[in-house]
C-alpha cells in the first residue's frame, strides 16, 4: 500500500495508535505526544476503521453518453437553435435523468452545433434624401472679434444638392437660428421640385 507523501504515521502506527486508545485507553494527547504527531491526526485514525489511506479519485464515475441521448440533444438543438446546454439538459432530463449541461455541450461540440446558425443579413434601406429636407448644424467657434467668448456658425444643408448656407452668429438663441433658416431658404434650391433643380442659378 502506497502511502500519501504527506503521510505522518505508517499503517503499523496506525494500527498501534488505535490499539492503544482503545485497549490500553491511552488518551488523544498522550498518543500524540508519543507518535510526535498533532492531536487531530490522532482522532482521525482512531475513528476510522481502516489504517489505510483513501483514495483520492473522483466519487463519481464518468456518464456513458448513450446513442439515444446523443440523437435527443441533437434533435432538440436542431429543433431549438437557440437553446443552450442547460436549458437543453434541463429539458431532457425527464426522459434522460443523465443529462447534464457538460454532457450536452460535449455532443454539440462533436456535432459542431455549438454556435448559432447565421442570421439571414435584411437589406439595408438607405435614409431617404427627399426634395423636401434641409439639414441644420450650430457649431461653436472661438469669438474672432474681441478675443473672448464665442462664435456659432449656423449651416443649413439642403441634402438633395448638398448645397450648404451658413452664417457667423453671436448666439444661438432660436429666433437667430429661425433667421438664417428662412433667408437660406431664399437662396437655396426650391424644397418642393418636382424633379432635379437642373434650371436653378443661385441669385
Amino acid at each position: 500500500m502506497k502511502l500519501h507523501a504527506l503521510a505522518a504515521l505508517t499503517v503499523e502506527q496506525r494500527k498501534e495508535v488505535k490499539r492503544l486508545h482503545e485497549e490500553e485507553a491511552v488518551s488523544i494527547r498522550d498518543l500524540a505526544e508519543r507518535f510526535r504527531v498533532n492531536k487531530s491526526t490522532v482522532e482521525r485514525w482512531v475513528k476510522r476503521d481502516s489504517p489505510l489511506d483513501r483514495s483520492s479519485a473522483h466519487l463519481t464515475s464518468h456518464t456513458t453518453i448513450s446513442p439515444g441521448y446523443r440523437q435527443a440533444v441533437v434533435a432538440y438543438r436542431e429543433g431549438h437553435p437557440k437553446h443552450g446546454p442547460i436549458r437543453i439538459a434541463r429539458e431532457l432530463r425527464a426522459e434522460f435523468p443523465q443529462a447534464h449541461r457538460g454532457t450536452v455541450l460535449k455532443i454539440l461540440q462533436e456535432k459542431e452545433l455549438t454556435r448559432p446558425r447565421p442570421r439571414e443579413q435584411k437589406p439595408r434601406t438607405p435614409i431617404p434624401v427627399g426634395r423636401h429636407r434641409v439639414q441644420m448644424d450650430v457649431q461653436q467657434l472661438p469669438a474672432v472679434q474681441g478675443g473672448k467668448g464665442f462664435e456659432f456658425k449656423v449651416s443649413v444643408v439642403h441634402l438633395r444638392t448638398r448645397l450648404k448656407y451658413s452664417e457667423i452668429c453671436s448666439d444661438h438663441r432660436s429666433e437667430t437660428v429661425a433667421g438664417v433658416l428662412k433667408r437660406a431658404l431664399d437662396v437655396l434650391p426650391p424644397l418642393f421640385s418636382s424633379g432635379l433643380t437642373t434650371g436653378w442659378s443661385s441669385p
